[in-house]
């Protein structure tokens, strides 16, 4: 979690980490998604399946409080558990869930502030709804780390989104296909019985995994995009703009590190070094590094 990944080395990261700590997501999932689910069978008489067909006036409660709630405090619980799983440390369930709480707050009023101004583009117009919703990809994950506030949250998101848009796109549409493909399929099957018990176990199964998967792969993304963000650039015998012209080796001699790419200046790749000598992501070029690059002429 250290170098930045492509979308497919992301989601199998996502899935590599799942299946080291099943438990550990699995349980984080469902101490928020079981009880949600409980009351809103108590309270509605409705499963999942049977709440996905009611109107939007009888759904709206239910969109509010996994909004507002549910997503902010698995996303939180998730990301504690990442972070400590990278720090080289063996998370404790207890203590990720004291860590969540501890920044539900915070990380609430983010996807909230973030979520009304989402929706006013979408309805303003469209795209900057899209925008938005890039920028703020990973506001509940820096919430829950930074612990700065939600304003900061919102900044330092769109900091990290900003050159990674179409990255952050494709990203969302793969883990949307896969989180959204088994609750569809599940809906299917159980159409016209909804109301049965094992239509209500499934889709309570179902929405404890993909809630966790969801929020893991965002995880996953998040320290993608800090990874990203922290361009350091490779060493190089002359010390100048020559340290990010990946032109200056040969693939066998090249650094492990960060390189501008010739064609488009604004952009640098990442060599993988004789570990893994293929490029394997890209950023954009700090403001430092592109002015050293132009001064030497390298346009």
């Amino acid at each position: 979690m250290n170098e930045p990944r492509s979308v497919g080395r992301l989601v199998a990261a996502t899935f590599e980490l799942y299946r080291r700590y099943p438990w550990l997501f699995l349980v984080l999932a469902a101490a928020v998604i079981v009880p949600y689910e409980l009351i809103s069978l108590v309270v509605t008489g409705d499963g999942t399946f049977a709440r996905a067909n009611a109107s939007f006036t009888v759904q709206m409660p239910d969109i509010v409080v996994l909004w507002a709630i549910v997503t902010p405090l698995v996303s939180a619980l998730h990301i504690h558990a990442v972070t400590t799983i990278k720090e080289g440390r063996v998370p404790e369930i207890a203590t990720v869930v004291r860590s969540g709480l501890i920044v539900l707050p915070t990380v609430t009023a983010a996807v909230i502030i973030s979520g009304l101004g989402i929706a006013l583009g979408l309805v303003a117009l469209i795209v900057p709804g899209v925008i938005l919703m890039l920028r703020w990809a990973v506001v509940a994950q820096v919430a829950a780390i930074d612990h700065e506030g939600w304003l900061p949250a919102l900044r330092r998101s769109a900091d990290l989104s900003d050159g990674n848009y179409f990255h952050i796109f494709i990203f969302f549409i793969v883990v949307g296909l896969i989180v959204s493909a088994p609750p569809l399929i599940a809906s299917i099957i159980f159409e016209g019985t909804e109301s049965t018990a094992a239509a209500i176990l499934t889709g309570g199964v179902l929405n404890v995994i993909m809630a966790s998967v969801a929020a893991l792969a965002t995880a996953v993304l998040y320290y993608d995009l800090v990874a990203r963000w922290e361009v350091t650039p490779a060493p190089a015998p002359d010390g100048g703009a020559g340290t990010w012209n990946p032109l200056a080796y040969t693939d066998e001699e090249r650094p492990k590190g960060w390189y501008i790419n010739p064609s488009d200046p604004k952009r640098m790749s990442h060599w993988g070094g004789p570990e893994l000598p293929e490029w394997n992501g890209t950023a954009r070029t700090p403001r430092k590094i592109r002015r050293v690059w132009e001064s030497e002429s390298h346009r």
